[in-house]
């Protein structure tokens, strides 16, 4: 039987490579502290992606990670990368963190499908969302979520090659750093605009349209914990995404219709999984499973005071 592909398709396959690049978080160290330092990294990013021949198809400022989609050959995503931390170290030395971007070592997993692809683009754009309940992530300064389908964005800004040279070094943070040549990168208010290093409509274009492109970022949680399990973290779901899964598990693994009509036995082969691959909390299991909180705790006691 023949598939005709769709226009995603067929431009996903004549394109590439992409990538998803990423630091593992550091667990003790806050990198970035302050709103001074978000808007160095954010200018510093900006810097970096003009220096190689690579599109940052989205990319997310965590305090202690990173996280870029990349669409360019591994040599120059790796390039970028090392660029970006020798900025970054020569910054923190400065403010006496020194030694911090030693531990900033760069994961880079190849993205090979379509499906892939829009899975960690919504990854990267809700991965702040799931960290900070005080986070939009369609609309966060240090993420890119909010250039997607979105027509009232800002693109203006000053070109970088047109600052002083004393505006870009404080732009740059840093004396050493060179005005990027040919860069496209735009500034205002001494931020570098992300409508301007990153490359959203490219990103757009391999969405159907911006429903898909909504639901992927906060219904796909198959795709989330997908990719989660890739990057070797544990995935974060809310109650409700949760609640999806542990009614998929009730009709796929133990071939009942929902929740109410498993047995205590099953719940708590329930609360395993939803514990076990998915990082559930102790609470979060109990409202999902129909057990008591003090029988969940009972499971999984070094939890219980989470």
């Amino acid at each position: 039987m023949y598939f005709e592909m769709t226009d995603e398709e067929l431009r996903f396959n004549k394109s590439g490579p992409f990538f998803h690049l990423c630091t593992k978080p550091i667990e003790d160290v806050v990198v970035f502290a302050s709103e001074r330092d978000l808007v160095i990294i954010n200018n510093m990013i900006a810097i970096a992606s003009a220096e190689f021949e690579l599109r940052i198809l989205a990319y997310a400022i965590m305090s202690n990670h990173l996280h870029f989609i990349l669409e360019g050959d591994k040599t120059n995503c790796l390039a970028f990368f090392y660029s970006l931390t020798a900025q970054l170290k020569r910054y923190l030395a400065r403010h006496g963190r020194a030694g911090v971007t030693d531990r900033m070592e760069p994961s880079l997993l190849p993205v090979d499908t379509l499906q892939q692809l829009r899975n960690e683009i919504a990854y990267v754009i809700r991965n702040p969302f799931v960290v900070r309940v005080d986070v939009n992530p369609l609309a966060f300064q240090w993420c890119s979520g909010y250039l997607y389908f979105n027509p009232l964005i800002d693109c203006t800004g000053t070109p970088v090659q047109e600052l002083s040279m004393r505006s870009f070094y404080d732009f740059a943070g840093s004396r050493m750093t060179e005005k990027p040549s040919g860069s496209t990168v735009l500034v205002k208010d001494g931020v570098a605009n992300p409508a301007s290093f990153v490359d959203y409509k490219r990103a757009m274009s391999f969405f159907e349209n911006a429903r898909q492109f909504v639901l992927w970022v906060f219904k796909n949680v198959e795709g989330q914990v997908e990719t989660a399990k890739r990057l070797g973290e544990m995935p974060h779901l809310n109650d409700s995404e949760l609640l999806t899964l542990s009614f998929k598990l009730c009709k796929t693994v133990f071939k009942v219709p929902n929740i109410k009509e498993l047995t205590e036995e099953k719940r708590k082969q329930l609360a395993l999984r939803l514990k076990n691959d998915y990082g559930a909390s102790n609470k979060q299991i109990a409202r999902c499973t129909a057990l008591s909180l003090s029988d969940v705790n009972a499971m999984f006691p070094l939890s219980a005071k989470k």
